[in-house]
């Protein structure tokens, strides 16, 4: 086992032992949603008048009223006139700090993350889960198997800098044995495989996910061919045994005219939508459902643009920025978020709009097949886009293409838990299940966008307090000093402007304590002068007084002094130096 691996199952074992703390600790106390029409998430007909009973983070009983017996002590939560859902799923993230509160707050009780650092990931998942932090539960996708990089290509300091750490090179069946057997070993709870594994390979890896239960995703697209492999269609990997088809790349090469095909072969533009072929999409919707095999088209990521919604959602965003919950993100995510459902820069409108339509029908042919989309947004670092948000406007644009609303409620419950093989878990309002619903004001089969009129939100049981989630709170700090292209806002790294004083005297009366001006100290904070450790008093966040030892000024030299914060995210900060002389 490697020095990094091994540091990896430590940070995780010393991470499991913190105390749980926060809103989502297991509620002990029965809740009841009486009164409201179930969508229950299994495609069956609504129920009116529902009961749902709710007790230690399960649903307990469901059925109309007067088939459930209310029990004496519960708390009731009246939906008399609303519409009870399943708790929502975005299928595809990548997350980073500070998201998952948006995405609780929007309904989207849980997230599968489809390729970050593993041991971060599986840490995040677990502190959500011990109820440590609030948000979005997470499924951990982890590392994302891919072949090797063309040399020329690695850039080694992209692990350090952005966190992206989440990679297993797969070389050879031994290879793909090896990362498999980790990815379990670790937790994930799927695997994740991108664009320069060849089909054969995929088969391989796809076999042994499957012994060990996992499911597995496929992301592949046209940056294949100018990274040394060659460029795949949806048609090629359809028997390969996938449960995830990951966006629709693949229609590209499968049904585009060659000369599109050979000029993102030469290394060209890569987008082809306005002219795949309609008339091939037939053999390759019905063999992808015979397979079993799930759709994440992420249609919104493509073509947002060209949706008629895009206006209303721009408008939402923006309430939602300016926002007590929006204002309390971190600079650089509340910047990210400000740019999210623009227009962008000028494009051809009519070719883009055409290549909606032509996606579109195939996504709606897939659905109308009897095929299971999921829905699944490449939030986060993938796109620009308001976590939480981003879900309701794939689902939106699903109705846009001809979606039937009960199918695109399905996608953003049951069936993303389903690709992810925790059906059994949650994903539909049903006896045993855990308790994740949305009570919404309103009927989503009248109009999808109604899911984001939200009345409560019901998470592992506990009703979610959604203006607490604004405190943002963050306890195991992702790693990478950049997060969307700013500093990253969850490390907590100190830093120093200045100390005072900064020359003392071997011979003279020298002060006897030291102030250090600077940023990010906490009470945990304590300094290293000349690698003697010195604990003080910090004063906020930007002043830290240490008592100055009088031992220092002994000798003339330059001797160094760092601040550090041993707390999860923090770190060393820039070094200063004190400087002793002899006069």
């Amino acid at each position: 086992m490697t020095m990094r691996r091994t540091r990896l199952f430590l940070i995780l074992g010393l991470i499991a032992l913190l105390p749980t703390v926060g809103a989502l600790g297991q509620n002990q106390r029965v809740l009841v949603v009486l009164g409201g029409l179930l969508i229950d998430g299994t495609g069956a007909d609504p129920v009116p008048n529902s009961v749902g009973v709710i007790a230690n983070g399960k649903i307990q009983s469901v059925g109309r009223e007067g088939s459930v017996t209310i029990p004496a002590n519960a708390t009731v939560i009246d939906a008399a006139g609303k519409t009870i859902i399943p708790g929502l799923v975005d299928s595809h993230v990548h997350l980073r700090n500070y998201h998952v509160q948006d995405y609780l707050y929007w309904g989207v009780t849980t997230v599968g993350d489809l390729g970050n650092s593993p041991g971060w990931l599986v840490a995040y998942r677990d502190a959500i889960a011990q109820g440590r932090m609030a948000g979005s539960y997470v499924l951990v996708g982890g590392n994302r198997f891919n072949a090797p990089l063309r040399p020329e290509l690695v850039n080694e300091m992209n692990d350090f800098m952005t966190g992206n750490a989440g990679n297993a090179v797969i070389t050879d069946v031994e290879a793909a044995e090896r990362e498999v057997d980790y990815a379990k070993k670790i937790g994930q709870d799927g695997i994740k495989m991108r664009d320069r594994l060849t089909p054969e390979m995929m088969k391989t890896i796809i076999g042994l996910a499957h012994k060990r239960g996992l499911p597995v995703f496929a992301h592949f697209d046209s940056a294949s061919t100018r990274q040394g492999q060659p460029l795949l269609g949806t048609d090629e990997i359809v028997d390969t045994g996938l449960d995830v088809h990951v966006h629709l790349f693949g229609l590209i090469k499968a049904t585009a005219p060659k000369a599109v095909v050979d000029r993102i072969k030469a290394g060209g533009p890569t987008q082809g939508w306005e002219q795949l072929d309609t008339s091939k999409f037939g053999p390759i919707v019905q063999k992808m459902v015979a397979n079993k095999m799930f759709l994440n088209p992420t249609i919104a990521n493509q073509f947002q643009t060209a949706s008629k919604y895009l206006a209303e959602f721009d408008r939402i965003n923006t309430q939602y920025v300016n926002s007590p919950m929006g204002q309390s993100a971190p600079n650089p995510v509340r910047d990210r978020y400000a740019r999210s459902f623009k227009r962008g820069p000028e494009q051809n409108a009519a070719q883009l709009a055409e290549g909606y339509r032509r996606a579109g029908l195939f996504v709606k042919q897939f659905a109308d097949a009897g095929g299971k989309l999921i829905a699944g947004t490449d939030s986060d670092a993938g796109r620009i886009g308001t976590s939480g948000i981003t879900l309701h406007e794939e689902m939106a644009m699903f109705s846009e293409i001809g979606v039937p609303p009960m199918k695109i409620i399905q996608s953003a419950t049951s069936w993303g838990m389903e690709a992810w093989g925790k059906a059994k878990e949650a994903g539909t309002v049903e006896q045993g299940k855990r308790a994740d619903l949305v009570v919404l004001n309103k009927n989503p089969l009248d109009d999808i966008r109604n899911t984001m009129d939200i009345h409560t939100i019901i998470q592992g049981g506990n009703v979610v307090d959604r203006e607490t989630l604004a405190k943002r709170v963050e306890v195991v700090a992702r790693p990478g000093l950049l997060q969307e292209g700013f500093a990253n806002p969850a490390l907590k790294q100190p830093f120093i402007d200045d100390i005072m004083p900064e020359l003392i005297s071997t011979k003279a009366k020298n002060p006897s304590q030291m102030t250090i001006r600077g940023h990010s100290f906490s009470k945990d904070s304590f300094v290293l002068l000349n690698d003697q450790v010195i604990h003080g008093t910090v004063q906020g966040e930007n002043m830290l007084r240490i008592p100055l030892p009088a031992s220092i000024a002994k000798a003339p030299g330059a001797y160094p002094l760092v601040v550090v914060d041993p707390g999860n995210g923090g770190g060393i900060s820039n070094t200063f130096y004190l400087i002793v002389n002899s006069n």
